[in-house]
């Protein structure tokens, strides 16, 4: 049975690519159009009968692709083409939109084209692209991760996180009701991308939530203890240096 996808991205060489590549992967894949930009895309969606899945990238000639869903009825499952940053990337994975990294790989692309059988085909929300749309244009800080249990990826927002700690090479998250996630980002990444008057970066392993924070003890040599509900594997010290800093942020 023929696939039909339509391919929107405005280089024309990452285009012959992917199209190259899938036709290697199936040939009853039948590729409808290639479409340069925003303005293309709807033309092309207002004449034609809709594909069964779609490859979007994001940035194009004239804009963001986003902008197709609020103008255009998006009847069809959509894989994202990106090198965009990691939050947007959480965002569209929450609401079962895959994605591709560029460059594409052979590997991604085929687990992608089978995750689509997999998967029921739905409708991006005009919700979810206006909030993507706005954490991207605003700099908004991440507020949902998502974390793999099983076979399954589980959104966890940020504030049920009572503290990030990094333990033999793993990075994982403990919520206030002390349920563990692996987290798929280093401490510097998550430092960067939490918001600054919730989370605090207390040392090389921990990062917190103030809402965890239970008390402060005075440790030796200057430095502070912090007690931490629920209670994490090992003691929490913040350094002499860092003692203004963090007494600061708690009053702020």
């Amino acid at each position: 049975m023929k696939l039909n996808i339509i391919i929107i991205e405005d280089e024309l060489t990452a285009a012959e690519n992917l199209r190259l590549m899938l036709k290697e992967i199936d040939t009853d894949i039948n590729i409808l159009a290639i479409l340069p930009g925003v303005e293309k895309s709807l033309e092309w969606l207002s004449s034609n009968k809709h594909p069964d899945l779609a490859f979007f990238d994001i940035q194009l000639e004239d804009g963001l692709s986003f902008e197709i869903f609020k103008e255009a009825e998006v009847d069809f499952p959509v894989i994202f083409t990106t090198a965009f940053d990691e939050y947007a990337i959480e965002a569209f994975k929450v609401n079962s939109i895959d994605y591709l990294l560029k460059p594409i790989k052979e590997e991604d692309l085929i687990f992608s084209l089978g995750k689509y059988e997999k998967l029921n085909k739905r409708n991006v929300e005009i919700e979810v692209v206006d909030k993507i749309l706005g954490s991207i244009r605003s700099g908004q800080k991440a507020t949902t991760f998502l974390v793999h249990l099983r076979d399954k990826l589980i959104p966890v927002s940020a504030k049920d996180i009572a503290y990030f700690y990094i333990q033999e090479g793993l990075v994982r998250g403990c919520s206030h009701q002390n349920q563990l996630y692996p987290i798929d980002h280093t401490l510097d990444e998550l430092e960067e991308s939490l918001e600054t008057n919730q989370f605090f970066r207390a040392n090389r392993q921990y990062i917190v939530n103030r809402k965890a924070i239970r008390e402060m003890e005075f440790f030796f040599n200057g430095r502070l203890s912090l007690k931490i509900a629920p209670p994490t594997p090992e003691t929490i010290l913040i350094s002499k240096a860092r003692v203004p800093v963090f007494k600061s942020w708690m009053r702020g």
